[in-house]
């Protein structure tokens, strides 16, 4: 899975100038023409993520890499999951930009699959879905991490579809209809609309006022279910995807799923990944 790679490499152009500005002076003292193979080894179990980036990373610094490990495949404890053989202060300069973006992203990706397992266990059909809640700088990173393990992105940025929030609604004092006819009347075709409803008896006006998502939001899982009946009562289950989102976690994401929603998503898969993933960097 690869994203566009000219953005992926400026950026991590810029963590490496970010981490070494001028020189290493901790390994100033090892000798220029020093040349060493490592390791980067498994601390703990998961699914690896962020090869691709350590691949671009190394290949800037002019260190050759061998992986033993693929984008989104379990490890365990001990696993070796890439070796190096290069210049040693190259290397060094690597270390931490690379442990730290791979880490992160292993921990989005292992933190996604345990969701998305949970849906696999339930028989059910629903997706799970990222949020715009990235860390500025990161996004790119943190969707695809979200991809490698098996979630959906949701939007990339404000342009990729229209979302009309809590905020919006406020600004038309709460009148469903009124915001959606205004917003499809400038809206380009391409785009479809999305609107987060907080209250159940609001459902009925979006689906029939050319909402394409409904994004029911805090609601209990009981709401969803209510909700989700009313359009059914009246013809239009299939005319909209619905989507939940506010405060779901991995105890109450089974009474939401037996809700029936098409989507799920959670901001803390980017934010605040449950599970984490430590890898270390060792000389051979």
């Amino acid at each position: 899975m690869s994203f566009n790679r000219l953005i992926i490499e400026r950026k991590i152009r810029e963590f490496i100038e970010e981490d070494c500005t001028f020189i290493d002076v901790s390994s100033n003292f090892i000798p220029d023409n020093s040349t060493v193979s490592a390791k980067i080894i498994a601390k703990t179990e998961g699914f690896i993520s962020g090869l691709e980036e350590l691949a671009i990373l190394f290949e800037i610094l002019k260190v050759d890499i061998n992986f033993k490990k693929k984008d989104g495949e379990n490890i365990e404890k001990g696993d070796i999951i890439l070796e190096l053989k290069g210049n040693a202060k190259n290397i060094l300069i690597g270390e931490r930009v690379g442990l730290n973006l791979a880490t992160h992203m292993s921990a989005i990706t292992t933190t996604t699959r345990e969701y998305v397992n949970l849906v696999k266990a339930s028989g059910k059909n629903v997706k799970i879905a990222a949020t715009r809640k990235t860390i500025p700088g990161l996004r790119i990173f943190e969707k695809k991490a979200v991809l490698m393990g098996g979630g959906e992105t949701h939007r990339f940025s404000l342009d990729d579809m229209i979302v009309l929030k809590d905020t919006h609604l406020k600004y038309y004092n709460g009148d469903v209809k009124k915001l959606l006819e205004e917003v499809k009347e400038k809206a380009s075709f391409s785009k479809k609309i999305e609107i987060e409803i907080e209250n159940v008896d609001d459902v009925l006006i979006a689906a029939k006022n050319g909402a394409d998502i409904i994004m029911l939001d805090n609601m209990s899982p009981d709401q969803v279910e209510d909700a989700i009946t009313i359009l059914r009562n009246h013809k239009l289950r299939d005319n909209v995807i619905i989507e939940v989102s506010g405060g779901i976690n991995k105890e109450t994401i089974v009474d939401y799923i037996i809700a029936n929603p098409d989507i799920i998503s959670i901001g803390n898969l980017t934010l605040f990944p449950s599970r984490q993933v430590d890898l270390s960097l060792r000389f051979n």
